[in-house]
């Protein structure tokens, strides 16, 4: 991750990540924490994307996988680290945690104006000749507390 990639301005910072094949790029600004082995408890009943709920801060934390959030399915992979999400700097913002395999490195992008699709997918990109899914991290909260019951986003 110590590699940043740069661009010009108006460009925006991302958090480039991987799961399973495939990458993804969070905006930095909704990233609070990436945290290595945190070891989530599995929720009887719940969607396969939901891998269970962790402890951070003193505070439940859902884990979602973010392969099976981005392409429907699971990845089969084992997460080993967890980029934890939260809007702007507010203590009292739920939080929101996704499974990822790798964090890569932060990489700076022209700002994206256009609305997500139905995954959270604002656009695609290629860096560095892979393949690269912008995705819209404030719906997947929104979406994600909905989803599990965690709040509206207070």
């Amino acid at each position: 991750m110590a590699r940043e990639v740069t661009g010009g301005q108006g460009d925006r910072r991302f958090l480039l990540v991987r799961t399973g094949a495939l990458k993804c790029a969070l905006p930095a600004s909704d990233v609070v924490r990436v945290v290595r082995g945190l070891i989530s408890h599995p929720v009887p009943g719940s969607e396969p994307r939901l891998l269970g709920l962790s402890q951070y801060g003193g505070e439940p934390l859902p884990v979602l996988d973010l392969h099976a959030v981005v392409e429907g399915i699971p990845s089969g992979t084992r997460h080993r680290s967890t980029v934890i999400l939260g809007r702007g700097q507010r203590r009292d913002r739920p939080l929101l945690g996704l499974a990822v395999d790798e964090v890569l490195q932060v990489v700076s992008l022209a700002s994206e104006s256009v609305a997500s699709d139905e995954s959270g997918i604002v656009a695609e990109r290629t860096i560095e000749d892979d393949e690269v899914k912008i995705l819209d991290t404030r719906r997947l909260l929104a979406e994600g507390m909905d989803e599990i019951g965690a709040g509206n986003g207070q």
